[in-house]
């Protein structure tokens, strides 16, 4: 575990088809896919759906800087599946395309398109959506046993008609999560410099939500929290002394860079018993209690936020704006 100096730097900025006969695919032996996902949001784990005969993935999910993702990316099914991507309408206009040339969908844009695949022998096929795939709008189904590595350097192999544990029991970290309606599971983001999470998002009844709930990133990651509700939201975890200001309307962002392994459960202090609740998992993540050292900024073209906080550090603070409007304090 880090010193509670090495855990976490606290940062607030402001800121403004038809179905298609399949072919065998590629070998069963272990295949690395760490360089084809190195720049795909969510692409660090396998989700298992070997108990279905029909899978369904989302094209256009909320990923790599917009709706420019499949959903889940990584996809485990069992021979004879029949995988359907679902147009949601987002991001304009998206195909499906086997990267060794045995299927292409249309160009479609519109939510309830779909296209279909059947995939009838084991091994790995990759595809990617091609005027999105250089922003990392990429996607793999993994049919059978076969072993694959994701980034993050970890290789994953589930048995055949097992779900894995994340899709049959999400945890609730102590019960954290537990009142929770948007979650479903810890969202992969490990390997990435810089993860978002929406504050205001859909869930809990209104715009209470945070979208992820619970995000798995790797030690030295900036998680920023960016405003997207109407409503006045704060990001706060009492525990490590991090919190940023109560603010309220779209455009306002907030940021923590976690240096160590560890767990984060943080809350919006006037939502929080009704559910908008998040975990960020860092690392190993094993630990509940984790430490951090703060330096703060915000506004919609920055400044620095301030205040005495935990260890003796204080921060320096200076007037923050968020278009022409001040919403900092000045010592």
């Amino acid at each position: 575990m880090p010193t509670r100096r090495e855990f976490v730097t606290a940062m607030a900025v402001g800121s403004a088809g038809a179905s298609l006969a399949s072919r065998p695919v590629a070998a069963q032996e272990g295949t690395d896919l760490t360089d084809w996902f190195a720049n795909t949001d969510g692409a660090g784990s396998v989700v298992d759906r070997t108990e279905k005969s029909e899978v369904t993935v989302t094209v256009g999910a909320e990923a790599n800087g917009g709706g420019f993702g499949f959903g889940p990316p990584v996809v485990r099914v069992a021979p004879g599946t029949t995988v359907v991507w679902e147009w949601n309408g987002a991001g304009g206009s998206h195909n499906v395309v086997d990267e060794d040339g045995a299927f292409e969908s249309p160009m479609q844009g519109n939510e309830g398109d779909s296209f279909s695949y059947t995939f009838e022998s084991a091994g790995v096929t990759r595809y990617y959506c091609a005027p999105h795939r250089s922003m990392g709008m990429k996607g793999a189904v993994v049919v059978g046993g076969a072993s694959v590595t994701l980034p993050g350097g970890a290789a994953t192999e589930t048995p055949e008609g097992s779900e894995s544990e994340a899709e049959t029991e999400p945890r609730s970290f102590g019960g954290w999560l537990a009142n929770t309606e948007n979650y479903d599971r810890v969202v992969d983001r490990r390997g990435r410099e810089e993860v978002t999470v929406q504050v205001g998002a859909e869930g809990n009844d209104g715009p209470l939500a945070f979208e992820p709930a619970a995000v798995h990133v790797s030690p030295g990651t900036t998680v920023k929290w960016e405003w997207v509700g109407d409503r006045r939201y704060d990001v706060a975890d009492p525990a490590l002394g991090y919190d940023s200001e109560r603010v309220s309307g779209a455009g306002y962002s907030y940021a923590v860079e976690f240096g160590g392994d560890g767990l984060s459960k943080y809350e919006c202090t006037e939502y929080g018993d009704q559910g908008m609740r998040g975990v960020v998992l860092v690392g190993d993540g094993t630990e509940e209690t984790l430490s951090w050292r703060g330096l703060g900024t915000a506004g919609f073209v920055g400044g620095l936020l301030a205040a005495p906080l935990a260890l003796g550090i204080r921060l320096h603070a200076k007037t923050a704006t968020r278009e022409g409007k001040s919403f900092g304090r000045e010592e």
